[in-house]
């Protein structure tokens, strides 16, 4: 009998967590949210027909990681991995995670609760009438 190493796959957790150069994730971006650290990404992972829900992956809002998103397009496919781990400079800090950020403009999902807010179009409401800057 011959045993053969398996290899990881990309986490399947509600929020992501590495914790080793490698670890890495892949899903279409489905949109940012803000959350407890800021602005954080939120990958597209599959759908729950039992629900009726997608299944949705939550990035951690890590520094290196925040710098890609000015350029990162949403609603294409996206695959987040850990470059490298910077250990802490003291006993009580924590560790600097070094991301490859990847995503395929040519693999784009169309999201139907999407749709409707790409279609509606924002105005601006015009106050006519309006005594408080009058003289």
């Amino acid at each position: 009998m011959a045993l053969v190493e398996v290899e990881k796959g990309p986490s399947e957790d509600k929020y992501w967590k590495p914790e080793e150069k490698g670890d890495y994730v892949e899903g279409y971006l489905y949109k940012f949210e803000k959350g407890d650290y800021g602005k954080q990404i939120v990958l597209y992972k599959g759908y729950d027909e039992d629900s009726g829900e997608y299944i949705t992956q939550t990035l951690p809002a890590h520094a290196d990681l925040k710098r890609t998103y000015v350029n990162l397009k949403e609603d294409v496919f996206t695959r987040v991995e850990v470059k490298d781990v910077v250990k802490p400079k003291s006993k009580t800090g924590n560790p600097k995670f070094i991301y490859k950020v990847l995503q395929d403009v040519e693999d784009k999902m169309d999201f139907p609760d999407k749709q409707d807010k790409k279609d509606s179009q924002y105005t601006a409401e015009t106050v006519v009438d309006d005594d408080y800057y009058a003289d």
